[in-house]
C-alpha cells in the first residue's frame, strides 16, 4: 500500500514569485482571483510533488479557501482539508458531507461573533492608525475565521493590532495564528490537526496502517504534523526560523 502524504501548499510546495530570487526558473503552481498566475514551483518543488503523487496518497492540508485551493494548478486525486480544517473535500472536489455538518454544529455559537470581530479589528486598526484589510473566510453560508493583512506588508502593524485586540476584546474560544504579512483569528475547533486526523482515521479504515509523511512550514502546520510518522519542513520558513 502507498504511503500517506498530508502536505500543506502555501511557503511549502510553492510560493510567490517575491519569495524566490529574480533569476530563478519559475513554474506556474496557483492563479489568483483575476487569473493570472501568483504562485510558483521552483523546478525541485515541482519534480518533488509530481515524485509524491505518482508513489503516495497525497492530501492537502491548507488555510486556502475552497475556491483558492481550486485555482491550484496541480493534480490532487484524493482528499483534501481546506480552510484550516473547516471543510474536507472527497477526491471529486465536493464538500465531505458528514465533515461540513459537524463543523456546522461545531461554529454555531461563533457565527455572530466572528462578524463583530472582524469589524472590531478593522475599526481598531483604524483607531491605531494602520492601513489593513480583511474578511471572513467562510464554508458555504458559514464563517470560519477571519483573516487580517497589513496593506504595506508590515508584520509590526499586525503585531500592534494583536497587542490591542487583546486589551480590549474577549477573545475566549479563539486561538491566534500569525505568519508574516497574516493575522488569523480562529475558534478552537477549526484546525488543520482535528481534520488531518479525520483523513487519517479514514484512511486507515480503508487501507491499513501505512506510513505517513507531513510537510508544513508553520506553526499552525505543527499539529498535524506531530500525527505522522516523519514531518519535514523547507529551511527558509517560520518552523526553520525556530531553529538555532
Amino acid at each position: 500500500m502507498k504511503p500517506l502524504l498530508l502536505t500543506d501548499l502555501d511557503d511549502t510546495l510553492f510560493q510567490t514569485a517575491r519569495k524566490m530570487p529574480l533569476d530563478a526558473a519559475k513554474i506556474p503552481a496557483a492563479q489568483g482571483l483575476q487569473g493570472g498566475v501568483i504562485s510558483f514551483m521552483h523546478p525541485w518543488q515541482h519534480d518533488f510533488i509530481h515524485w509524491a503523487l505518482g508513489c503516495m496518497h497525497v492530501v492537502p492540508v491548507t488555510a486556502r479557501g475552497i475556491e483558492s485551493f481550486q485555482r491550484v494548478q496541480l493534480p490532487f486525486q484524493h482528499a483534501a482539508v481546506c480552510v484550516h480544517g473547516a471543510a474536507i473535500l472527497n477526491p471529486q472536489g465536493m464538500l465531505d458531507a458528514d465533515w461540513h455538518a459537524y463543523m456546522r454544529q461545531q461554529l454555531a455559537p461563533y457565527q455572530p461573533r466572528l462578524p463583530a470581530l472582524l469589524a472590531s479589528a478593522l475599526q481598531t486598526g483604524e483607531m491605531l492608525g494602520l492601513s489593513l484589510r480583511g474578511w471572513l473566510e467562510s464554508v458555504e453560508d458559514y464563517a470560519a475565521y477571519l483573516v487580517v493583512k497589513s496593506n504595506a506588508s508590515r508584520p509590526e502593524d499586525l503585531q500592534q493590532l494583536l497587542h490591542a485586540l487583546r486589551e480590549t476584546l474577549d477573545l475566549h474560544g479563539f486561538y491566534i495564528h500569525m505568519n508574516a504579512n497574516n493575522l488569523a483569528l480562529l475558534p478552537d475547533p477549526v484546525n488543520k490537526r482535528a481534520a488531518a486526523a479525520e483523513i487519517l482515521r479514514r484512511h486507515t479504515a480503508a487501507h491499513g496502517r501505512v506510513p505517513v509523511f507531513g510537510l508544513g512550514d508553520s506553526v499552525s502546520d505543527l499539529g498535524f504534523m506531530r500525527l505522522c510518522d516523519f514531518a519535514a519542513f523547507p529551511p527558509p520558513s517560520q518552523l526553520g526560523g525556530q531553529l538555532p
